[in-house]
């Protein structure tokens, strides 16, 4: 109790008023303020010593992109239509790997729904939930596919001046789409190794053979590519009943941006070309796509 009446608590640092005569409870009092002195100047030591908080960590993302379009070929079916077939490469060039997984409730579902592993630079990952579908087989391949992680549209060119018109509103000569939409992604092209991160050997070995399982991961590590050569199954558009002339292919890696990178605006890449008969067709220019390192 203070001479006032009221009950001061030993672990209290209170500010007591300075009394006018000395007495046994105005030294009780000083010892307490002084040993609260000595609290708060250890108290002080020990938030000085203590460690800095750690600082939050940042994504490492992948960035898919598109080498250049190549190996176009005519190919003559014995049902007589007319199929172009191309190959392509997908890359990832960022700073982190391309991971995606898929789960399913039970092996009777015919599809899993698939979530991104997103890496960051302290070594941890973090789940981040896509629109994206796994499913099995589909094109005679006996593994897992990832839909539409590519696409492709062949379109009409038409010249006005120095104005180059593709498929435009009106033109009687329909785009065609790729019929390929299942994609078994994995380390198979070693692209571009001198990228930070880029492993020296493939990381990701395949996408499953196992039809049974509930749980499948896919993915593309920093530095490589996947390759979907001319002669796959599905690797084509059908030109059936499209005349001669020019034509642009665009092909898109994550055209609905599923998938977050770090840049979304170098996920497509295109050639113009023009058709003529079942003869190869001629590479008339190419679009932007992903370098190769400089040697």
């Amino acid at each position: 109790m203070d001479h006032r009446g009221t009950h001061v608590p030993d672990h209290c640092c209170l500010a007591v008023p300075e009394h006018t005569r000395t007495d046994p409870l105005e030294t009780r009092m000083g010892l307490k303020l002084r040993s609260c002195a000595i609290a708060v100047a250890a108290l002080v030591l020990a938030a000085a010593s203590a460690p800095a908080p750690a600082a939050a960590s940042s994504d490492r993302l992948p960035d898919l992109a598109m080498y250049k379009l190549m190996d176009f070929q005519i190919e003559k079916t014995p049902d007589h239509r007319r199929l172009l077939r191309y190959t392509t490469i997908i890359v990832n060039i960022g700073t982190g790997n391309f991971q995606a997984e898929g789960s399913r409730a039970s092996s009777a579902d015919p599809e899993m729904s698939v979530v991104q592993r997103v890496f960051d630079d302290a070594g941890g990952s973090r789940l981040r939930r896509t629109a994206a579908r796994m499913y099995w087989s589909g094109d005679g391949h006996t593994h897992w596919h990832l839909r539409d992680l590519e696409t492709s549209l062949l379109q009409r060119i038409r010249r006005d001046g120095d104005r180059t018109a593709v498929g435009e509103a009106g033109d009687r000569v329909r785009p065609r789409a790729s019929a390929k939409h299942g994609f078994c992604f994995f380390d198979n092209i070693k692209f571009n190794l001198l990228l930070v991160g880029a492993p020296l050997d493939a990381f990701y070995p395949g996408c499953g053979t196992d039809s049974t399982v509930l749980a499948q991961s896919m993915g593309l590590s920093i530095g490589w590519g996947d390759a979907y050569w001319y002669d796959l199954v599905d690797q084509w558009v059908d030109i059936t009943g499209v005349e001669d002339g020019r034509y642009r292919l665009t092909t898109w890696a994550d055209a609905k941006n599923w998938f977050l990178e770090s840049d979304d605006s170098n996920n497509f890449t295109w050639t113009e070309l023009r058709l003529h008969g079942n003869r190869p067709p001629a590479v008339i220019a190419e679009g932007p796509f992903a370098p190769l390192p400089e040697a």
